[in-house]
């Protein structure tokens, strides 16, 4: 009887190591998403603001160009 008593123990603490394992699993690859995403964002801003930083300066440089050749 003590024998059984045990074993029933067991399987329900292996169930719930299960259930805890597996959200465990979902939390850490929700986690691993957000922070690819916001690594993603940081980068694609910051890309961003040197692609129109780099636009900015070509065409006033442009612009000076063209006003010496129109003068």
């Amino acid at each position: 009887m003590e024998g059984n008593k045990k074993e029933e123990n067991n399987e329900k603490v292996k169930i719930y190591d299960k259930d805890m394992y597996i959200s465990q699993e979902k939390l850490r690859t929700i986690a691993i998403i957000i922070i690819i995403f916001v690594i993603g964002f940081i980068t694609g801003y910051f890309a961003n603001s040197l692609i129109t930083g780099n636009t900015d300066t070509n065409n006033s440089s442009e612009v000076s160009n063209n006003a010496e050749i129109n003068s």
